[in-house]
């Protein structure tokens, strides 16, 4: 019982350990990849058929490989692309990690 109540309440301080960004004007989705659970916004820049994009991981993860979690971040990041184009092709003019958010913005073609 200890055990447990000590492991939630670490868990609960490492949860406030990292940035957590938005997207002015959008809404969370959530999207499980690999047993990983990210949190997905996507919102219009403005100009015709190009969105602003951030994928931010949303499971807790100790030690992580950071090559595996930035795939796993541009695996989301395809799908949610590819639904936002309904299947059509795209193209990022932007991308990057920033920590363990990747943002990128993207045009519909």
């Amino acid at each position: 019982m200890r055990f447990g109540v000590l492991a939630l309440a670490s868990a609960l301080l490492l949860a406030g350990c990292y940035k957590v960004d938005t997207l002015e004007g959008t809404s969370a989705e959530q999207i499980r990849v690999d047993g990983r659970l990210f949190t997905i916004r996507v919102g219009p820049t403005g100009s015709p058929n190009t969105w602003r994009l951030l994928v931010q991981r949303a499971t807790m993860v100790l030690n992580p490989d950071s090559e595996l979690e930035t795939e796993r971040a541009h695996t989301v990041a395809r799908q949610i692309m590819e639904r936002t184009c309904k299947g059509g092709r795209y193209s990022q003019a932007i991308e990057g990690m920033d920590g363990i958010n990747y943002k990128t913005v993207f045009t519909c073609l």
